[in-house]
């Protein structure tokens, strides 16, 4: 009887240990069901959209479920509770923003797919210098770059492998301690060593500068592509229309140059001995500024190793600079604009983005082909890339985002439906 008691509870325990998902996902809904409960008895709509944003809420807290299959649950309990018609609510998950934002994350896999990104890194850093605060400040003001066209995620992750190369040669050319030593933060044997404090500024730095950058422009981060599209929707009569241009006029010089300057001194204060030259980590970068020379010969010899740009370089490079260019002469608002010269409907931002996406889906990266055509060697023995590839696109692009901007868009048919307007 004991055995068979100890069995029952060791499997309970195995349970609750690997399916505590399954469990946390009937919970959840359990404790909220007295709103969802008191919306049906009373016939009112708003508790009824509480619950699910309450329910919504702590399965994303706890990752009861996945992120992405959380944010589509208003697909189901919104047409279900009598919320919004499920017509109206499928097409939020499929918006004019939702497709700006996907195109931008196409274009940012164009710029990552040619490795055009490392050649912008390594110049700039180059062109700032070779010392550890300067290096510093040039990985911080390419990432913000980076972050006012592309999602914060996908910038982040296109400027790590730039900076371990970088922390790399760093810690090979022996110019400031890339890790802490034993006496400074113990390890137990075999565990990696934990990174110096100048170390987590690059990396921390890098995630702070693309946040940053995503506050200057529509497509920098989908909260701003939600906030145009709940703006329009609000206020469809509106004169004033919130466009590429005067977004990014009003948010780069307060939002992302002011902030990624205090953000860059912050940092320089707190991990690199800024104004405090006789502590450990002043002394360190003292040291570190002598082996200026040689940091910038390093810096040299990676650039030099990249070679001239290539063709694919030089058309993702302009289609690069075309994109910003649709984006920002659409409609500027101080001068006439491509989108006012077309007698049709409405253009939104979206065709912009779309006429790069089909062109560097169409576009070769070479256009050695020219000399097939005229009969010339070499003759190629297999088909020539394109700019950029679907296949590399499939595997790369988080999709399931365009689903947790469509769970932000929801609430918009639901909030003017059952609240009047101001």
């Amino acid at each position: 009887m004991a055995d068979q008691e100890a069995q029952r509870k060791f499997v309970l325990g195995r349970c609750c240990k690997f399916h505590w998902r399954g469990i946390i996902t009937i919970i959840i809904p359990t404790l909220t069901m007295p709103i969802l409960l008191h919306g049906l008895l009373s016939n009112m709509a708003e508790y009824k959209c509480l619950w699910l944003i309450v329910t919504m809420a702590l399965m994303w807290i706890t990752e009861a479920l996945p992120i992405y299959v959380t944010a589509l649950l208003p697909l189901i309990f919104c047409p279900i509770l009598g919320l919004v018609n499920a017509d109206k609510l499928c097409q939020q998950y499929f918006t004019e923003t939702i497709v700006v934002f996907i195109g931008g994350l196409i274009v940012a896999l164009g710029i990552e797919y040619c490795n055009l990104h490392t050649r912008i890194a390594l110049r700039v850093i180059r062109i700032i210098g070779g010392s550890p605060r300067r290096l510093f400040v040039g990985i911080m003001i390419v990432s913000s770059f980076m972050g006012l066209w592309i999602s914060n995620s996908a910038g982040t992750a296109m400027m790590c492998p730039i900076v371990k190369a970088l922390i790399t040669e760093l810690n090979a050319n022996n110019i400031f301690p890339v890790y802490m030593t034993q006496e400074e933060e113990p390890v137990e044997e075999g565990e990696p060593p934990h990174p110096s404090k100048i170390t987590i500024a690059f990396y921390a730095g890098i995630a702070y500068a693309n946040t940053i950058g995503g506050l200057g422009t529509l497509i920098g981060t989908g909260t701003n592509l939600v906030f145009k599209g709940i703006y329009s929707d609000r206020f469809p009569t509106s004169t004033v229309e919130i466009t590429f241009a005067n977004f990014m006029f009003y948010s780069i010089p307060v939002m992302v140059i002011l902030n990624i300057t205090l953000v860059i001194i912050c940092f320089l204060i707190t991990h690199m001995g800024l104004f405090r030259p006789k502590s450990r980590t002043g002394l360190i970068i003292s040291e570190a500024n002598k082996n200026r020379k040689l940091m910038e010969d390093v810096l040299r010899q990676r650039h030099i190793d990249l070679g001239p740009m290539n063709c694919h370089e030089i058309q993702m490079a302009i289609a690069f600079g075309s994109m910003i260019v649709l984006l920002i002469t659409r409609k500027p608002g101080f001068f006439p604009g491509w989108s006012d010269l077309i007698d049709r409907k409405v253009v939104g931002s979206s065709a912009g983005i779309f006429m790069i996406v089909l062109l560097i889906f169409a576009l070769p990266t070479q256009y050695t082909f020219f000399k097939y055509c005229c009969g010339k060697a070499p003759f190629t023995a297999q088909a020539i890339d394109a700019i950029l590839s679907w296949e590399y696109v499939l595997r790369n692009i988080p999709w399931g985002l365009a689903f947790l901007l469509g769970r932000f868009l929801w609430f918009r048919p639901t909030y003017s439906k059952y609240v009047p307007s101001i």
